[in-house]
Protein backbone atom coordinates (compact mmCIF):
# COMPACT_ATOMS: atom_id res chain seq x y z
CA UNK A 1 0.00 0.00 0.00
CA UNK A 2 1.54 3.30 -1.15
CA UNK A 3 0.48 6.39 0.74
CA UNK A 4 0.96 10.05 -0.11
CA UNK A 5 3.28 11.10 2.73
CA UNK A 6 4.66 14.40 3.98
CA UNK A 7 8.29 14.67 2.94
CA UNK A 8 11.12 16.28 4.92
CA UNK A 9 11.89 18.50 1.93
CA UNK A 10 8.35 19.87 1.62
CA UNK A 11 8.20 23.63 2.19
CA UNK A 12 5.51 24.23 4.82
CA UNK A 13 6.56 27.69 5.98
CA UNK A 14 3.51 29.93 6.22
CA UNK A 15 1.21 27.13 5.03
CA UNK A 16 -2.03 26.47 6.90
CA UNK A 17 -1.85 22.76 7.74
CA UNK A 18 -5.02 21.05 8.93
CA UNK A 19 -4.04 17.90 10.85
CA UNK A 20 -6.53 15.25 12.01
CA UNK A 21 -5.41 13.54 15.21
CA UNK A 22 -7.16 11.14 17.56
CA UNK A 23 -7.38 12.92 20.91
CA UNK A 24 -10.27 10.74 22.05
CA UNK A 25 -9.04 9.78 25.51
CA UNK A 26 -10.87 9.51 28.86
CA UNK A 27 -11.35 12.84 30.65
CA UNK A 28 -11.61 12.75 34.43
CA UNK A 29 -12.26 15.95 36.38
CA UNK A 30 -11.28 18.04 33.39
CA UNK A 31 -7.99 16.26 32.85
CA UNK A 32 -7.18 14.20 29.75
CA UNK A 33 -5.99 10.75 30.77
CA UNK A 34 -3.05 10.37 28.40
CA UNK A 35 0.28 8.83 29.37
CA UNK A 36 3.78 9.47 27.97
CA UNK A 37 3.04 7.18 25.03
CA UNK A 38 -0.67 7.94 24.73
CA UNK A 39 -2.52 9.09 21.63
CA UNK A 40 -2.21 12.82 22.36
CA UNK A 41 1.44 12.52 23.40
CA UNK A 42 2.35 10.75 20.17
CA UNK A 43 0.36 13.19 18.05
CA UNK A 44 2.18 16.07 19.74
CA UNK A 45 5.46 14.88 18.22
CA UNK A 46 4.11 15.34 14.70
CA UNK A 47 2.35 18.61 15.53
CA UNK A 48 5.68 19.92 16.81
CA UNK A 49 7.36 18.69 13.61
CA UNK A 50 4.96 20.81 11.56
CA UNK A 51 5.32 23.80 13.87
CA UNK A 52 9.11 23.70 13.69
CA UNK A 53 8.86 23.93 9.90
CA UNK A 54 6.93 27.18 10.14
CA UNK A 55 3.46 25.81 9.41
CA UNK A 56 0.33 27.32 10.91
CA UNK A 57 -0.97 24.16 12.52
CA UNK A 58 -4.75 23.72 12.80
CA UNK A 59 -5.55 20.61 14.84
CA UNK A 60 -8.87 18.78 14.72
CA UNK A 61 -10.15 15.81 16.68
CA UNK A 62 -13.30 14.33 18.14
CA UNK A 63 -14.01 13.49 21.76
CA UNK A 64 -16.69 11.02 22.78
CA UNK A 65 -20.06 10.76 21.07
CA UNK A 66 -22.00 14.01 21.42
CA UNK A 67 -24.11 13.01 18.38
CA UNK A 68 -24.11 16.39 16.67
CA UNK A 69 -24.88 18.43 19.79
CA UNK A 70 -22.69 21.01 21.50
CA UNK A 71 -22.19 19.43 24.94
CA UNK A 72 -19.70 21.14 27.23
CA UNK A 73 -18.65 17.83 28.82
CA UNK A 74 -17.25 16.84 25.43
CA UNK A 75 -15.31 20.04 24.79
CA UNK A 76 -11.73 19.53 23.60
CA UNK A 77 -10.33 21.98 26.18
CA UNK A 78 -8.69 19.16 28.21
CA UNK A 79 -6.98 17.99 25.02
CA UNK A 80 -5.66 21.52 24.49
CA UNK A 81 -4.25 21.55 28.02
CA UNK A 82 -2.48 18.27 27.42
CA UNK A 83 -1.07 19.44 24.09
CA UNK A 84 0.00 22.75 25.59
CA UNK A 85 1.95 20.98 28.31
CA UNK A 86 3.64 18.67 25.80
CA UNK A 87 4.53 21.41 23.32
CA UNK A 88 5.44 24.02 25.91
CA UNK A 89 3.31 26.65 24.21
CA UNK A 90 -0.19 28.10 24.45
CA UNK A 91 -2.80 26.35 22.33
CA UNK A 92 -5.71 28.50 21.22
CA UNK A 93 -9.03 26.62 21.43
CA UNK A 94 -11.91 27.63 19.22
CA UNK A 95 -15.50 27.66 20.48
CA UNK A 96 -16.71 26.10 17.25
CA UNK A 97 -15.51 23.84 14.46
CA UNK A 98 -16.12 26.14 11.50
CA UNK A 99 -17.37 29.67 10.91
CA UNK A 100 -16.22 33.28 10.64
CA UNK A 101 -14.67 33.34 14.12
CA UNK A 102 -12.51 30.35 13.23
CA UNK A 103 -11.48 31.88 9.90
CA UNK A 104 -10.54 35.18 11.59
CA UNK A 105 -8.46 33.39 14.23
CA UNK A 106 -6.56 31.46 11.55
CA UNK A 107 -5.89 34.67 9.60
CA UNK A 108 -4.15 36.07 12.68
CA UNK A 109 -1.94 33.02 13.25
CA UNK A 110 1.83 33.40 13.13
CA UNK A 111 4.08 30.78 11.55
CA UNK A 112 4.61 27.90 13.97
CA UNK A 113 1.51 28.60 16.05
CA UNK A 114 -0.97 25.86 16.93
CA UNK A 115 -4.76 26.18 17.08
CA UNK A 116 -7.31 23.53 18.09
CA UNK A 117 -10.80 23.38 16.60
CA UNK A 118 -13.71 22.39 18.84
CA UNK A 119 -15.01 18.81 18.82
CA UNK A 120 -15.68 17.70 15.24
CA UNK A 121 -18.65 15.62 16.35
CA UNK A 122 -20.47 18.70 17.62
CA UNK A 123 -21.48 18.90 13.95
CA UNK A 124 -23.59 15.91 12.89
CA UNK A 125 -22.25 16.20 9.34
CA UNK A 126 -18.85 14.90 10.47
CA UNK A 127 -20.11 11.35 11.02
CA UNK A 128 -22.16 11.55 7.82
CA UNK A 129 -19.03 12.16 5.70
CA UNK A 130 -20.83 15.24 4.39
CA UNK A 131 -19.21 16.96 1.40
CA UNK A 132 -20.47 20.40 2.40
CA UNK A 133 -18.92 20.09 5.86
CA UNK A 134 -15.67 18.83 4.31
CA UNK A 135 -15.56 21.85 2.00
CA UNK A 136 -16.02 24.21 4.94
CA UNK A 137 -13.14 22.53 6.77
CA UNK A 138 -10.98 22.63 3.65
CA UNK A 139 -11.43 26.40 3.35
CA UNK A 140 -9.47 26.78 6.56
CA UNK A 141 -6.22 25.33 5.18
CA UNK A 142 -3.77 24.81 2.34
CA UNK A 143 -2.76 21.25 3.20
CA UNK A 144 -4.49 18.33 4.96
CA UNK A 145 -2.72 15.67 7.05
CA UNK A 146 -4.33 12.53 8.50
CA UNK A 147 -2.30 11.38 11.51
CA UNK A 148 -5.13 9.46 13.17
CA UNK A 149 -4.77 5.75 12.39
CA UNK A 150 -7.05 4.87 15.30
CA UNK A 151 -10.12 6.42 13.61
CA UNK A 152 -9.23 5.77 9.99
CA UNK A 153 -11.72 2.91 9.85
CA UNK A 154 -14.47 5.57 9.98
CA UNK A 155 -15.82 7.12 6.77
CA UNK A 156 -16.12 10.60 8.28
CA UNK A 157 -15.80 14.02 6.68
CA UNK A 158 -12.52 14.92 8.42
CA UNK A 159 -10.96 11.66 7.23
CA UNK A 160 -12.41 10.90 3.81
CA UNK A 161 -14.49 13.63 2.13
CA UNK A 162 -11.93 16.33 2.92
CA UNK A 163 -9.25 14.62 0.82
CA UNK A 164 -11.15 15.64 -2.33
CA UNK A 165 -10.73 19.33 -1.51
CA UNK A 166 -7.11 19.73 -0.34
CA UNK A 167 -3.68 18.29 -1.11
CA UNK A 168 -3.78 15.39 1.36
CA UNK A 169 -1.06 13.35 3.06
CA UNK A 170 -0.51 10.67 5.68
CA UNK A 171 1.19 11.97 8.79
CA UNK A 172 4.30 10.25 10.22
CA UNK A 173 2.41 8.40 12.98
CA UNK A 174 -0.18 6.98 10.61
CA UNK A 175 2.42 6.15 7.94
CA UNK A 176 4.55 4.22 10.44
CA UNK A 177 1.63 2.08 11.62
CA UNK A 178 0.57 1.24 8.09
CA UNK A 179 4.16 0.39 7.06
CA UNK A 180 4.73 -2.03 9.95
CA UNK A 181 1.33 -3.71 9.60
CA UNK A 182 1.72 -4.02 5.82
CA UNK A 183 5.05 -5.81 6.27
CA UNK A 184 3.32 -8.24 8.59
CA UNK A 185 0.89 -9.15 5.83
CA UNK A 186 3.61 -9.68 3.23
CA UNK A 187 6.47 -11.32 5.12
CA UNK A 188 5.78 -12.42 8.66
CA UNK A 189 8.85 -14.32 9.84
CA UNK A 190 8.24 -17.66 11.47
CA UNK A 191 7.58 -18.88 14.05
CA UNK A 192 4.56 -16.57 13.87
CA UNK A 193 2.50 -16.28 17.07
CA UNK A 194 -0.81 -14.46 17.45
CA UNK A 195 -2.00 -13.85 21.03
CA UNK A 196 -5.53 -12.64 21.64
CA UNK A 197 -7.38 -11.69 24.81
CA UNK A 198 -10.24 -9.38 25.70
CA UNK A 199 -13.90 -10.26 25.48
CA UNK A 200 -15.42 -10.14 22.01
CA UNK A 201 -14.93 -13.18 19.80
CA UNK A 202 -16.91 -11.48 17.02
CA UNK A 203 -14.23 -8.77 16.58
CA UNK A 204 -11.33 -11.25 16.75
CA UNK A 205 -12.74 -14.05 14.59
CA UNK A 206 -11.97 -12.36 11.21
CA UNK A 207 -8.30 -12.01 12.25
CA UNK A 208 -8.10 -15.60 13.43
CA UNK A 209 -9.64 -16.87 10.20
CA UNK A 210 -7.32 -14.73 8.09
CA UNK A 211 -4.06 -15.79 9.75
CA UNK A 212 -4.72 -19.21 11.26
CA UNK A 213 -3.25 -21.14 8.32
CA UNK A 214 -0.01 -19.13 8.52
CA UNK A 215 0.33 -19.21 12.29
CA UNK A 216 2.56 -21.51 14.27
CA UNK A 217 0.47 -20.86 17.36
CA UNK A 218 -2.62 -18.96 18.45
CA UNK A 219 -2.54 -18.18 22.17
CA UNK A 220 -5.92 -17.35 23.69
CA UNK A 221 -6.56 -15.73 27.08
CA UNK A 222 -8.98 -13.40 28.81
CA UNK A 223 -12.72 -13.83 28.40
CA UNK A 224 -12.02 -14.86 24.80
CA UNK A 225 -10.58 -18.14 26.10
CA UNK A 226 -13.83 -18.84 27.95
CA UNK A 227 -15.62 -19.31 24.62
CA UNK A 228 -13.10 -21.99 23.61
CA UNK A 229 -13.27 -23.72 27.00
CA UNK A 230 -17.07 -23.92 26.71
CA UNK A 231 -16.65 -25.21 23.14
CA UNK A 232 -14.53 -28.03 24.61
CA UNK A 233 -17.35 -28.92 26.98
CA UNK A 234 -15.81 -27.36 30.10
CA UNK A 235 -17.60 -25.23 32.68
CA UNK A 236 -16.48 -21.63 33.15
CA UNK A 237 -18.70 -21.03 36.19
CA UNK A 238 -20.05 -17.47 36.29
CA UNK A 239 -17.42 -16.13 33.88
CA UNK A 240 -18.49 -13.99 30.92
CA UNK A 241 -18.24 -15.21 27.33
CA UNK A 242 -19.96 -14.69 23.98
CA UNK A 243 -22.44 -17.52 23.83
CA UNK A 244 -23.19 -16.89 20.16
CA UNK A 245 -19.53 -17.57 19.28
CA UNK A 246 -19.24 -21.03 20.84
CA UNK A 247 -19.92 -22.84 17.58
CA UNK A 248 -17.25 -20.78 15.77
CA UNK A 249 -14.76 -21.71 18.48
CA UNK A 250 -15.76 -25.36 18.18
CA UNK A 251 -15.11 -25.26 14.44
CA UNK A 252 -11.68 -23.68 14.92
CA UNK A 253 -10.72 -26.31 17.48
CA UNK A 254 -11.84 -29.06 15.14
CA UNK A 255 -9.91 -27.72 12.12
CA UNK A 256 -6.87 -26.05 13.74
CA UNK A 257 -6.82 -27.34 17.29
CA UNK A 258 -3.19 -28.48 17.03
CA UNK A 259 -1.97 -24.86 16.91
CA UNK A 260 -4.42 -23.26 19.36
CA UNK A 261 -3.08 -23.00 22.91
CA UNK A 262 -5.72 -22.43 25.59
CA UNK A 263 -5.28 -21.91 29.34
CA UNK A 264 -4.30 -25.02 31.30
CA UNK A 265 -5.11 -23.32 34.59
CA UNK A 266 -6.76 -20.08 35.66
CA UNK A 267 -7.13 -17.72 38.60
CA UNK A 268 -10.69 -17.64 39.92
CA UNK A 269 -12.58 -15.55 42.49
CA UNK A 270 -16.12 -15.51 43.84
CA UNK A 271 -16.59 -11.73 43.44
CA UNK A 272 -14.99 -9.02 41.31
CA UNK A 273 -13.44 -7.13 44.22
CA UNK A 274 -9.76 -6.23 44.34
CA UNK A 275 -9.45 -7.89 47.75
CA UNK A 276 -11.32 -11.05 46.68
CA UNK A 277 -9.62 -14.31 47.61
CA UNK A 278 -7.84 -15.77 44.57
CA UNK A 279 -7.50 -19.48 43.82
CA UNK A 280 -5.47 -21.17 41.10
CA UNK A 281 -7.32 -24.12 39.57
CA UNK A 282 -6.98 -26.35 36.54
CA UNK A 283 -9.52 -25.53 33.83
CA UNK A 284 -11.23 -28.87 34.51
CA UNK A 285 -11.83 -27.82 38.13
CA UNK A 286 -13.65 -24.48 37.68
CA UNK A 287 -16.61 -24.36 40.09
CA UNK A 288 -20.16 -23.21 39.41
CA UNK A 289 -19.73 -19.98 41.39
CA UNK A 290 -16.19 -19.21 40.16
CA UNK A 291 -15.29 -16.24 37.97
CA UNK A 292 -12.14 -16.52 35.84
CA UNK A 293 -10.06 -13.34 36.21
CA UNK A 294 -6.58 -14.32 34.99
CA UNK A 295 -4.48 -17.09 33.47
CA UNK A 296 -2.75 -19.39 35.95
CA UNK A 297 0.99 -20.08 36.50
CA UNK A 298 1.16 -23.17 34.26
CA UNK A 299 -0.49 -21.22 31.43
CA UNK A 300 1.87 -18.27 31.90
CA UNK A 301 4.83 -20.62 31.60
CA UNK A 302 3.38 -22.25 28.47
CA UNK A 303 2.69 -18.87 26.84
CA UNK A 304 6.11 -17.48 27.81
CA UNK A 305 7.92 -20.50 26.36
CA UNK A 306 5.96 -20.23 23.11
CA UNK A 307 6.54 -16.48 22.78
CA UNK A 308 10.26 -16.76 23.55
CA UNK A 309 10.93 -18.71 20.33
CA UNK A 310 8.74 -16.58 18.03
CA UNK A 311 10.08 -14.28 15.30
CA UNK A 312 6.76 -12.48 14.77
CA UNK A 313 4.37 -11.71 17.61
CA UNK A 314 1.02 -9.93 17.32
CA UNK A 315 -0.87 -9.31 20.56
CA UNK A 316 -4.29 -7.74 21.07
CA UNK A 317 -6.27 -7.76 24.29
CA UNK A 318 -5.51 -8.44 27.98
CA UNK A 319 -5.31 -11.98 29.33
CA UNK A 320 -7.15 -11.16 32.53
CA UNK A 321 -9.64 -8.75 34.08
CA UNK A 322 -7.18 -5.86 34.02
CA UNK A 323 -9.72 -3.29 35.18
CA UNK A 324 -8.54 -4.53 38.58
CA UNK A 325 -4.73 -4.57 38.92
CA UNK A 326 -4.77 -7.65 41.14
CA UNK A 327 -6.15 -9.69 38.24
CA UNK A 328 -3.59 -8.52 35.69
CA UNK A 329 -0.49 -10.52 36.66
CA UNK A 330 -0.62 -12.79 33.61
CA UNK A 331 -0.92 -9.85 31.24
CA UNK A 332 2.04 -8.12 32.90
CA UNK A 333 4.17 -11.25 32.68
CA UNK A 334 3.62 -11.80 28.96
CA UNK A 335 4.07 -8.07 28.24
CA UNK A 336 7.59 -8.34 29.69
CA UNK A 337 8.40 -11.45 27.65
CA UNK A 338 7.24 -9.85 24.39
CA UNK A 339 9.21 -6.66 25.12
CA UNK A 340 12.34 -8.74 25.72
CA UNK A 341 11.90 -10.36 22.29
CA UNK A 342 11.90 -7.06 20.37
CA UNK A 343 14.93 -6.73 18.14
CA UNK A 344 15.27 -10.33 17.10
CA UNK A 345 11.47 -10.48 16.77
CA UNK A 346 8.85 -8.20 15.23
CA UNK A 347 6.50 -7.35 18.10
CA UNK A 348 3.15 -5.67 17.43
CA UNK A 349 0.90 -4.79 20.34
CA UNK A 350 -2.47 -3.07 20.22
CA UNK A 351 -5.72 -2.52 22.05
CA UNK A 352 -6.70 0.29 24.40
CA UNK A 353 -7.04 -2.02 27.42
CA UNK A 354 -3.40 -3.14 27.24
CA UNK A 355 -1.80 0.31 26.92
CA UNK A 356 -2.24 1.37 30.59
CA UNK A 357 -0.65 -1.93 31.69
CA UNK A 358 2.29 -1.46 29.34
CA UNK A 359 2.82 2.15 30.37
CA UNK A 360 2.75 1.21 34.05
CA UNK A 361 5.52 -1.32 33.34
CA UNK A 362 7.49 1.39 31.45
CA UNK A 363 7.60 -0.86 28.37
CA UNK A 364 5.76 1.37 25.88
CA UNK A 365 8.88 2.03 23.79
CA UNK A 366 10.02 -1.61 23.86
CA UNK A 367 7.94 -2.95 20.97
CA UNK A 368 8.32 -2.76 17.20
CA UNK A 369 4.87 -1.16 17.09
CA UNK A 370 2.60 -0.10 19.91
CA UNK A 371 -0.49 0.61 17.85
CA UNK A 372 -2.76 3.55 18.63
CA UNK A 373 -5.67 1.67 17.09
CA UNK A 374 -8.34 -0.52 18.64
CA UNK A 375 -11.08 -1.12 16.10
CA UNK A 376 -8.89 0.22 13.29
CA UNK A 377 -6.12 -2.25 14.11
CA UNK A 378 -8.54 -5.19 14.19
CA UNK A 379 -10.07 -4.11 10.89
CA UNK A 380 -6.65 -3.68 9.23
CA UNK A 381 -5.45 -7.08 10.46
CA UNK A 382 -8.68 -8.66 9.24
CA UNK A 383 -7.82 -7.42 5.74
CA UNK A 384 -10.73 -5.00 5.60
CA UNK A 385 -10.54 -1.57 3.96
CA UNK A 386 -9.98 1.50 6.15
CA UNK A 387 -11.67 4.43 4.37
CA UNK A 388 -9.38 7.09 5.86
CA UNK A 389 -6.30 5.26 4.60
CA UNK A 390 -7.75 4.35 1.22
CA UNK A 391 -8.36 8.07 0.64
CA UNK A 392 -4.60 8.67 0.87
CA UNK A 393 -3.39 5.91 -1.44
CA UNK A 394 -1.48 6.86 -4.57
Amino acid sequence: MKLRKLGNTMNLKGKRVLIRIDGNVPVIKGRAQDGPHGRIARSAVDINWLSQRGAKVIVMTHLGRPNGRHISAYSVKPIAKRLSGLLGTRIQVMRSVIGKDVERAIEKMENGEVLLLENLRFDARESENDEGFAQELARLADVYVNDAFAVSHRAHASLVAITSHLPSYAGPLLAQEVAVLSRLEKQAKKPFVLMLGGLKMTTKLPIIERFISDLDNLLVGGALANVFLVAKGLSVGRSVYEEASVESARTLLRTHGDRILLPLDVVVVRSLRKDAKQREVAVEEIGETDRIVDIGPRTRKLFQETLSTAKTIVWNGPLGYCEIAAFCAGTRDVAKVIAHQTGSTTTIVGGGDTLPVIEALKLADKYTLLSTGGGALLQFLAGESLPGIEALTM
